[in-house]
């Protein structure tokens, strides 16, 4: 479709870590993954999100930790960025750095599987940017295509 702007989606790190943990297969989260490798979107991260996804995986999975950087290398790294918002002080600094950084990056989309610190915030714009969880950014964007 020419002339039409790619979505740009941003996702959290337990979103890369889930779609690890499932072998990039049946769960949302890796649907996530394979359409943005298919390049159906723009897929970003941060350096906070891949140090997060490296830690939890040498911790957790440790038998996956050659597949991160290779799964990192498909997609855009964004630089970090930290915005004083009021709606935004409720959650963690390392929440807020990173949903911080979606939105200042103008992200269409900030997709979390943390739906209990991101639970206020689920369904919402926050400037030009959606939060929502992987299931229902699928929904939302490919259930009728």
């Amino acid at each position: 479709m020419a002339g039409q702007k790619r979505l740009k989606v941003f996702l959290d790190s337990n979103v890369f870590f889930a779609a690890l943990y499932m072998d990039m297969k049946g769960s949302y989260p890796s649907i996530i993954l394979r359409l943005a490798q298919e390049h159906c979107f723009d897929l970003y991260f941060s350096t906070l999100v891949e140090l997060e996804v490296k830690h939890n995986i040498a911790k957790k999975l440790p038998q996956k930790r050659f597949q991160v950087d290779s799964l990192f290398k498909n997609f855009k790294k964004l630089e970090d960025v930290s915005l004083e918002l009021s709606l935004l002080k409720r959650l963690s600094e390392k929440d807020r750095i990173i949903i911080s950084t979606a939105i200042y990056h103008r992200m269409n989309y900030f997709v979390t599987g943390n739906t209990k610190d991101f639970s206020y915030l689920l369904g919402k714009k926050i400037d030009q940017t959606f939060v929502l969880a992987p299931k229902n950014f699928c929904l939302r964007e490919f259930a009728d295509n």
